[in-house]
């Protein structure tokens, strides 16, 4: 299974400096062809690169319905990536009619596999209401699966979770954890919990409000691609670009 794995990795290599230095004919001569043989052979990865390629139109035409294809029989082999790009699939549409309940299922299986994304997906099904019939949200869900990528360190989790806390939605409002899942995620770069607690400190809403961190949190959220936050800066006459040397623990860090 090793080698079968380090064949695919070389093949995806040559794909990837077919594309750029070669014809497509080329490319799909010595990439496209070895990752079938391997993928005739079963092997999940190839399978899963045969999904990847056509759903990216990567060597080939872009073909959603040949990605559902390959996907599905790598993500039935247990490949997680491909259960969950099933599951993305199913529930945007993409060469196959939305199925919500088929989107449920795949990003189960990748979620008790493991994968965080897929637990997020799950948290936002169940918090939209998406997985019944009625759009009945189901927060108690919603918040289970968050919590549980959350502790498995994906930022975009805490986000919901602040989200939650924030706003009272399917929990009592708890500014104060708010406050630390925004900054959880703030510090890994997380545009959207950066500008949140920005808000928190320019309006002291939930902490003591303190326009020197609001001005900081504005101003990462904004260099991170949050354009909200650009406004507020504007605003407040605030530039958009940080000083390194005003961040906390700056100066420590680069002494001596």
């Amino acid at each position: 299974m090793r080698k079968l794995k380090v064949s695919v990795v070389g093949a995806l290599f040559v794909a990837t400096v077919s594309l750029c230095a070669e014809t497509k004919s080329s490319f799909t001569d010595r990439a496209y062809a070895s990752v079938i043989k391997l993928a005739e052979q079963g092997n999940p990865n190839a399978l899963f690169a045969l999904g990847e390629m056509n759903y990216m139109g990567m060597g080939v035409h872009k073909d959603y319905k040949k990605a559902l294809y390959y996907f599905k029989e790598a993500a039935e082999r247990g490949h997680v990536k491909a259960q969950f790009n099933l599951g993305h699939m199913y529930f945007e549409g993409e060469g196959v009619e939305k199925d919500y309940k088929k989107a449920l299922k795949w990003f189960q299986k990748s979620a008790d596999n493991g994968d965080t994304k897929s637990m997020v997906h799950l948290g936002d099904i169940y918090f939209s209401g998406a997985a019944y019939k009625d759009s009945v949200s189901d927060y108690a869900k919603a918040l289970y699966w968050y919590t549980k990528a959350s502790l498995a360190g994906y930022p975009q989790a805490d986000f919901k979770l602040g989200q939650m806390f924030y706003e009272g939605r399917g929990v009592k409002m708890d500014l104060e954890k708010a406050r630390e899942h925004f900054l959880k995620a703030a510090e890994h770069g997380h545009a959207g919990a950066q500008f949140f607690l920005g808000q928190m400190y320019l309006t002291g809403k939930g902490v003591r409000k303190d326009m020197k961190k609001a001005k900081r949190w504005m101003q990462e959220a904004y260099m991170n691609g949050n354009q909200d936050a650009k406004k507020v800066l504007d605003t407040y006459g605030w530039e958009a670009v940080i000083r390194k040397e005003t961040l906390p623990g700056y100066k420590e860090s680069h002494s001596g």
